[in-house]
């Protein structure tokens, strides 16, 4: 007889453990099903940690609201740049590239600032009437880039 009941102990107790497993597994497939919380706060991941949060950061995203406006009078360009408040952006320091077509590299120009904002180039007699250029402005750490499409009076 003793060599019967080892024979039925074996499968009987890998019954009860697969059985116990699909218990357990059950159960914890409920418990993850059931017990979760509601959201208290839906914008919880946008929260996050700052780790950049900058006045570099500061400083650019001013920048994005920046309103350049361009004008010319005669061979002078006159390149206004204000904030969303309306107040000009002086103290930056920037440059406007032109391309000629089959000209070789590119000619860059300074611009000067003159206060509130205010800052201007004259634009030299060799270039074309009609030419496109890129401005690009800095302050601090904050750039604006505009691209142009400059028509000189007569």
């Amino acid at each position: 007889m003793s060599m019967n009941t080892t024979n039925i102990r074996w499968p009987v107790f890998i019954i009860a453990l697969v059985l116990a497993f699909a218990v357990i597994s059950w159960w914890s497939l409920q418990r993850a099903a059931s017990g979760v919380s509601a959201v208290s706060d839906p914008n919880y991941y946008s929260h996050g940690l700052k780790y950049n949060c900058t006045s570099i950061e500061i400083q650019t995203a001013r920048s994005l609201s920046w309103e350049v406006t361009s004008k010319v009078k005669g061979r002078e360009l006159l390149v206004q740049v204000d904030d969303a408040k309306q107040d000009g952006i002086a103290g930056g320091h920037g440059a406007i590239a032109v391309q000629q077509e089959g000209a070789g590299p590119e000619t860059s120009l300074p611009l000067t600032g003159s206060g509130q904002g205010l800052y201007t180039v004259t634009i030299p007699a060799n270039l074309p009437r009609t030419f496109a250029a890129n401005l690009t402005l800095t302050k601090d750490q904050a750039t604006v880039q505009r691209r142009l499409l400059i028509s000189l009076e007569e």
